[in-house]
């Protein structure tokens, strides 16, 4: 049978002899002794008998064997006994499938159990690593590159649902996400967003679009690069910042660098400048329609067609309100350098607007 089983399921072929010559001959004999005791005493087996087969199939998938390999060599080793039969055959094939229905589906589910363990083991061990890189800690692993992509994001903004329903939605996205892209990347999880660390080799936005795929619209998310291991803690921070950034200043949901928000972080800083840029919109705000048009033309990168369909007016309406604006402030947007100083005033006023 196991001269067989090495013949006719390829992947037996690649373990050791010790274990085909050894642990597989003393476990066949054992299942076949088993079996031949069932069947004179015309009996199932008992539950301490099957623990052993049962162990077995477990260790295969610590060999590394896939589940079909491990079953196929059940109805092998029933063929082999099949053809030594003698005598009233068809009792003894009834009960070898009786036997059989009783063996594989267990030994499947233990295989599947410590093949989840283990799983979970290298998962655990992966999100370990993961943290302790962000903490700053020493880590000894060999396989590492030197330097990240830390790539920051929280999940986009799920139907309304019941707390527990909600809950549970956000923690299936994240599974999925870790299932997808760990293989890949080194995945952590905090709060309601997640981080990942991308190695040298790996395209960071690639990795960003395929959450946005399983996740199934777009996430906001911020990267920042590390060069070394001991980068990681500075580059998170950063990566935070800039996603924070990006979302109190309602940018569309998409992956941002430092560079694509530089501007908006200087002013981000405390400082007169920007307590002046924010006075820029005071008159502006018993009219918040007249907020909402600015900051869409500004966000749609000054295109009336386009932020009109965002605020779900007509373009004429978007016009007549940026005039409005213009009226009120003096500072027209439609004009390139008053459009730079609305934009950086709509900026200073949005994020003191966040820190009141």
């Amino acid at each position: 049978m196991i001269t067989r089983c090495a013949a006719e399921i390829p992947e037996y072929r690649l373990l050791p002899a010790s274990v085909l010559e050894g642990d597989l001959v003393a476990n066949a004999t054992a299942v076949f002794e088993l079996f031949l005791t069932t069947v004179a005493e015309g009996r199932r087996p008992t539950e301490d008998e099957l623990a052993l087969p049962i162990a077995w199939g477990a260790e295969r998938a610590r060999d590394g064997l896939p589940l079909e390999a491990v079953l196929k060599i059940y109805p092998l080793a029933a063929s082999v006994a099949w053809e030594q039969l003698t005598g009233d055959r068809a009792l003894i094939g009834a009960r070898m499938l009786d036997f059989l229905g009783e063996v594989m589906p267990r030994v499947a589910q233990a295989y599947l159990r410590e093949r989840d363990d283990l799983d979970w083991e290298q998962r655990e061990d992966r999100q370990n690593l993961a943290s302790s890189l962000l903490a700053g800690r020493p880590v000894r692993h060999r396989e590492l590159p030197p330097g990240f992509d830390v790539v920051v994001f929280h999940l986009p903004t799920l139907p309304a649902l019941p707390p527990e329903a909600g809950s549970r939605a956000a923690t299936d996205l994240f599974r999925a996400v870790r299932s997808d892209v760990d293989s890949q990347v080194l995945v952590t999880f905090k709060g309601d967003g997640g981080v990942l660390l991308v190695p040298d080799g790996v395209a960071a936005d690639a990795v960003a679009a395929r959450v946005d795929e399983i996740c199934g619209r777009r996430c906001t998310a911020a990267a920042a690069r590390a060069e070394t291991h001991a980068d990681i803690p500075a580059a998170h921070s950063e990566a935070v910042e800039v996603l924070e950034l990006a979302e109190n200043l309602r940018r569309p949901a998409r992956l941002y660098r430092l560079a694509d928000l530089a501007i908006e972080y200087q002013l981000a800083r405390p400082g007169p400048a920007r307590d002046a840029l924010a006075r820029v919109l005071a008159p502006l705000e018993d009219h918040p329609h007249l907020i909402d048009a600015l900051r869409a033309f500004v966000v749609s990168g000054y295109n009336r067609g386009e932020a009109a369909r965002a605020l779900s007016i007509h373009r004429n309406t978007l016009t007549y309100r940026l005039s409005r604006i213009q009226l009120i402030t003096g500072y027209d947007a439609t004009q390139a350098s008053d459009a730079r100083h609305l934009a950086a005033a709509m900026t200073a006023y949005d994020i003191i607007r966040q820190d009141v």
